[in-house]
């Protein structure tokens, strides 16, 4: 990698790191709906792909469990700090398409809720009660996708403003591929 490319991805990072420490509405039981962190978290798989995006993801999974260490288990660690933002490097799929921004974001906001999901598994299986009236899987689906697509449909609409939108591309252009 070049310094440009990591110097890029060490903005991105610390971006989502500041980001997430603003929270927007924090949820009883771990999660938060922050100040678009998953978007700059996203960045550079859009600007350099899969694995560079992947690697961002990790590196910024670490410095969260950092900032905030919470955990039970290995397997819960890796699901909720490793696999859930590494997982985020995925949207650099669709990186060069029409709209890549915002399909890639999606499907990085997808594959962190899976993750969140299968983390709030773990936690059931040591002993977490879910409400009153809902078995473990849908409480975990509807627990993580309350705060994580809150989020994204927030940062979905600031993505389609035209200003946003256009801002970001020239960006992209001058991060150097």
């Amino acid at each position: 990698m070049s310094a440009k490319k990591i110097a890029n991805c060490a903005m991105c990072v610390a971006l989502s790191v500041v980001t997430n420490l603003i929270s927007v509405y924090k949820f009883p039981f771990g999660g938060s709906i922050t100040l678009c962190s998953m978007l700059f978290m996203m960045l550079p798989a859009w600007f350099y792909g899969v694995r560079i995006g992947v690697l961002c993801g990790v590196i910024f999974g670490l410095l969260n469990f950092t900032i905030s260490p919470y955990f039970m288990t290995v397997p819960q660690f890796l699901f909720d700090y490793i696999f859930a933002f590494g997982i985020m490097g995925l949207g650099g799929i669709v990186r060069n398409t029409k709209n890549g921004l915002i399909k890639g974001y999606l499907i990085a906001v997808i594959g962190r809720w899976i993750m969140a999901t299968i983390a709030g598994l773990i936690w059931f299986s040591l002993g977490m009660t879910a409400w009153e009236g809902w078995s473990p899987l849908p409480y975990s689906m509807a627990y993580n996708a309350a705060y994580i697509f809150a989020e994204a449909f927030i940062t979905v609409l600031l993505l389609l403003l035209p200003p946003v939108k256009n801002a970001l591309e020239r960006i992209k252009k001058t991060t150097g591929d």
